[in-house]
């Protein structure tokens, strides 16, 4: 009976080459309603709370993994940070460890819409052979295994997560120190040498969320990997009506299919169940599946279910605040835009009025060199004009008609020596005015006239003058309009 003891320890030792490893964490599926199962950084974004939860994998499988756990989290005052228990007894056939874990995170938040948090926990545990577990052939034989195999030791997990309005992906490690466990044979000196390795997973969750704010979808993925092992991935799918009831659809790749519901009683306890069914076919063929479930108590500042439903609606109402208050910003930036713009058409206007009146302010000086000979030129022309009234030719008793001067008459705005400031005012008045124009040299080759009108009808000319007076309410004109015959 003694030998038996020993081989069952050789056994252990060839297994695991006196160094144990396996998967060395608990596992879980209710981390889709308690996220401190899943990430430590992700405890404290909700108020406090309350979670006792079992696990029993491959019921009817004898010595299958079995696990209990007690959780609290709260948030702190400032909201920045929060704090966490974890304990811990998760026994797999003969190996047992029972831990206590504390949780500290702090939240960096970079606007209303997103936010980095960090956690890092601490705590004890104590793993051990359970020899009382063994199942004999011989009943008598299990009385030879009473002295069970303790050792505790400290390790630590450390987290974060990023938040982008509807979505959170995150890290986690566990096991970070990577501490060993010695197991002494008393037989012998081959020691058994149980060391820990760290564990890594990642994930992603996004919600969906309908206008109505009562239907919420969520899809998460997660993967998990220790040292020296490839990822292995499993996905969920959860719905949840108006924060109350919960659906999940769980996949685990090469492992098992799962289904999950829970439901919110009187907006402060939530229970939760998780039936799974194996993917692998030996497994399945004998029947086996996983069931865990859970309770959850949410501790509420005001018991009072009526005054929470209230908290509810304004919290609601608060996030739509916080919507139209996004609207109303992009359209502000909107204007701010429009604004803009048009404030840069206004400044090029004005400038284009600028140029203008400084084009004016040149042809006036260039103008007021020739003023002297202009005034000549001027006296010259209207003393060339004939103010009697033109004569008639009677054509019948009934009719008669203006008899037309062999002279041309010019209605002159403008007099320049150089072309270029005619040409200049020509265009001005253009664009001013709306008033065609054109250019002639006089008689003595001199000036560059600008005349808007040209007739051999004395009389048609002077009623344009006061056309052109009232017309030129810019004063563009330095003298008032004269007429030049020719």
């Amino acid at each position: 009976m003694k030998n038996l003891k020993i081989i069952l320890l050789f056994i252990i030792f060839v297994i695991s080459n006196n160094n144990y490893k396996s998967q060395q964490i608990d596992y879980n599926s209710h981390y889709i309603f308690n996220p401190y199962l899943l990430n430590p950084s992700m405890i404290g974004d909700a108020d406090p709370s309350i979670f006792l939860g079992y696990r029993k994998q491959w019921s009817g499988f004898q010595g299958s993994p079995e696990n209990h756990q007690l959780s609290f989290d709260s948030p702190l005052i400032n909201k920045k940070s929060a704090i966490g228990l974890r304990l811990i007894n998760d026994v797999t056939n003969i190996i047992g460890r029972t831990s206590g874990i504390l949780t500290y995170k702090y939240k960096v938040k970079f606007n209303k819409k997103s936010d980095l948090s960090f956690a890092l926990s601490g705590g004890f545990f104590q793993n051990r052979i359970i020899f009382e577990n063994i199942v004999a052939v011989d009943q008598f034989e299990s009385t030879i295994f009473q002295n069970n195999q303790n050792s505790s030791n400290f390790d630590g997990d450390f987290g974060l997560n990023f938040r982008f309005k509807n979505f959170i992906g995150g890290l986690a490690t566990k096991n970070i120190f990577q501490n060993s466990t010695l197991f002494f044979n008393d037989n012998n000196e081959q020691n058994l040498n149980f060391s820990y390795i760290r564990h890594y997973s990642l994930h992603a969750q996004y919600d969906f969320i309908s206008k109505n704010k009562n239907l919420k979808i969520r899809p998460l993925v997660l993967l998990q990997s220790t040292q020296g092992i490839p990822f292995v991935y499993e996905g969920n799918l959860l719905f949840s009506f108006k924060n109350k009831f919960h659906f999940n659809f769980n996949y685990s790749h090469e492992y098992s299919y799962g289904f999950s519901g829970s439901l919110l009683l009187d907006d402060m306890i939530q229970l939760s169940y998780t039936f799974e069914i194996p993917s692998d076919k030996i497994l399945s063929s004998y029947g086996f599946n996983t069931n865990e479930i859970s309770i959850r108590y949410i501790i509420r500042k005001n018991s009072n279910t009526s005054s929470n439903l209230e908290l509810d609606k304004l919290n609601n109402l608060n996030s739509n605040l916080y919507e139209k208050t996004d609207y109303i910003e992009e359209k502000l930036k909107k204007l701010e835009s429009n604004y803009s713009n048009y404030r840069d058409s206004i400044q090029s206007l004005k400038d284009s009025l600028n140029s203008v009146i400084l084009k004016v302010e040149k042809l006036r000086k260039n103008l007021k060199f020739d003023e002297q000979d202009l005034n000549s030129l001027i006296d010259e022309f209207e003393g060339q004009i004939d103010n009697k009234p033109l004569e008639t030719k009677t054509v019948s008793s009934n009719t008669s008609v203006n008899t037309e001067s062999e002279k041309n008459y010019y209605l002159v705005i403008g007099a320049f020596k150089d072309f270029n400031n005619a040409r200049s005012f020509k265009a001005m008045f253009k664009k001013e005015y709306n008033l065609n124009s054109e250019l002639k040299r006089d008689r003595k080759d001199l000036w560059y006239l600008l005349y808007c009108e040209k007739s051999n009808n004395i009389d048609e000319i002077r009623n344009e003058i006061p056309k052109i007076v009232e017309l030129d309410r810019l004063k563009l004109v330095n003298k008032n309009p004269w007429i030049y015959v020719e």
